[in-house]
């Protein structure tokens, strides 16, 4: 490995056309196991079964948001010049022990709660397997962006997946139910720790307190910070299952994963984006154009995909899953858009961790899930089960705009609506007209015909974007140069 400037400048330098093409390459493999997954256990266990893993998950996210907030402050100072990375490594360990400790402790308490309100058989056994799993799981992966490799972080992770599927299969079939899928995931998060202690390959040291001061500054803000964006990102599903049904859950997880292309860019270009901004600002660097540059690709998947479900939804629904699930067709539009305000939101979210400024985070974040806590339980009296969607919308954009004016403040010269970013939505609405008309000469009955649509539609996109879009050609001409070279 490098030594410690080395791995910093790493970061610093960090190509984000190739690490984002590196990452979209595993978000492209993730998501196809993934949707293979979803569509097979989502039919094997039925809605209520499967909306109950996901419930009891949802709940897991949340527990285990402290963890991965701590693993992002060791991340900021991991990609920081000379930082101290046996120290930051050892904390990590000492943490996690912690952690553990705490976690057995709690499942037991609460053991018959969650077993009996997930309706997953050992529930609580599930839970425990899950949250020290993925607690151990996240800031290794946080380590491994921070160190320069923000492209074998998302490999690791859809290792994790590849791992995940025929463990999850063997376990359902032997008939563990939905408790099967718990097992199979905790046990290929597991196997994947080792793979990212490898990478990093960095020994543990009892950290120093200069190091804990270091690491506090930050995680005093970026720990709750996290917690409220888990509380935030699953609240629907969190209501869905404690008010309505795990029925209803399964409907909104469906639909929800449908709705995971829309966050290929985002998962690629930010993971690489947040090291390289740590790295440049912590040396006083200009870092404006490469965060010009995210926003204006970003949402390049989700714009047009949000069209499509408008177009599509209930066909896509039905089709993949089957009419049992119709009922997650409303979902799926809502959904879409929630994903267009939420792509643009994250990279002004990483661009104010990477300039140091937790504090703004925090604060946003508990705005916003204030809001949508309040009016999603408004909603779902009033309007039903769509309404928590409606309110997450809105909370979503109310975060996009309180994120983009704080880094807008901190950096001026940063454009907030690209070019290309216009002409994406314009590149989406012609893809849309397209598809309405494919409609109507081409009724969706089988996988084909909805095939056939969806590939209309991304040769609609894909053509008209390139044809209107000087920048979108220029970018891809030099995105192959530095492949060549």
């Amino acid at each position: 490995m490098t030594s410690d400037g080395e791995t910093q400048a790493d970061a610093g330098n960090i190509n984000l056309s190739i690490e984002s093409l590196k990452g979209l390459t595993a978000q492209f493999t993730q998501a196809a196991i993934g949707f293979a997954g979803t569509i097979l256990f989502a039919r094997l266990l039925g809605p209520a079964s499967f909306g109950g893993f996901y419930f009891l998950l949802s709940v897991v996210t949340i527990s285990t948001r402290p963890i991965d907030g701590f693993g992002n402050a060791v991340r900021k100072r991991f990609s920081e010049h000379d930082a101290p990375r046996e120290e930051l490594i050892g904390s990590v360990f000492s943490f996690n022990a912690a952690s553990f400790v705490i976690a057995v402790v709690s499942v037991w308490a609460f053991r018959d709660l969650i077993t009996g309100q997930t309706n997953v058989e050992n529930g609580a056994t599930v839970f425990l397997l899950l949250s020290v799993s993925i607690g151990w799981f996240l800031p290794i992966q946080k380590l491994i962006g921070g160190a320069g490799y923000p492209a074998f972080q998302i490999w690791n992770d859809t290792l994790r997946s590849v791992l995940t599927l025929p463990l999850q299969l063997a376990f359902v079939l032997t008939g563990a139910g939905a408790a099967g899928m718990g097992y199979g995931l905790a046990g290929a998060t597991l196997l994947t720790i080792p793979v990212g202690l490898f990478v990093i390959r960095v020994r543990p040291a009892i950290p120093s307190q200069e190091t804990l001061k270091s690491i506090w500054s930050f995680a005093r803000y970026s720990a709750p910070t996290a917690l409220l964006g888990a509380a935030y990102g699953r609240f629907d599903v969190i209501v869905l299952g404690t008010l309505l049904t795990t029925a209803a859950v399964g409907y909104y997880e469906v639909a929800y994963r449908l709705t995971v292309p829309a966050t290929f860019m985002t998962t690629a270009l930010a993971t690489a984006l947040m090291p390289k901004i740590s790295n440049l600002h912590s040396r006083g660097e200009a870092i404006a154009t490469d965060i010009t540059n995210a926003i204006a690709y970003n949402s390049i998947f989700a714009i047009p995909l949000f069209f499509g479900a408008v177009a599509l939804s209930r066909e896509i629904i039905v089709t993949i899953y089957g009419g049992e699930y119709a009922n997650a067709a409303t979902f799926l539009i809502g959904l879409a858009l929630y994903q267009v305000f939420a792509t643009q939101t994250s990279i002004y979210q990483r661009t104010i961790s990477g300039i140091d400024r937790p504090d703004l985070e925090l604060q946003i974040d508990t705005i916003t899930l204030v809001f949508n806590v309040v009016s999603g339980i408004l909603l779902i009296f009033i309007v039903g089960s769509i309404g928590v969607v409606i309110a997450t919308i809105f909370a979503e954009f109310i975060r996009l705009v309180l994120s983009a004016r704080s880094v807008r403040a901190l950096i001026p010269n940063i454009e907030s609506v690209p070019r290309p970013l216009i002409e994406q939505v314009g590149a989406s609405m012609v893809m849309f007209v397209g598809v309405e008309v494919g409609q109507s000469v081409l009724r969706v009955q089988s996988w084909i015909d909805l095939g056939a649509l969806v590939g209309l539609g991304v040769l609609l996109y894909g053509g008209v974007l390139l044809g209107i879009s000087n920048h979108v050609r220029n970018t891809l001409l030099l995105l192959c140069e530095d492949i060549i070279s």
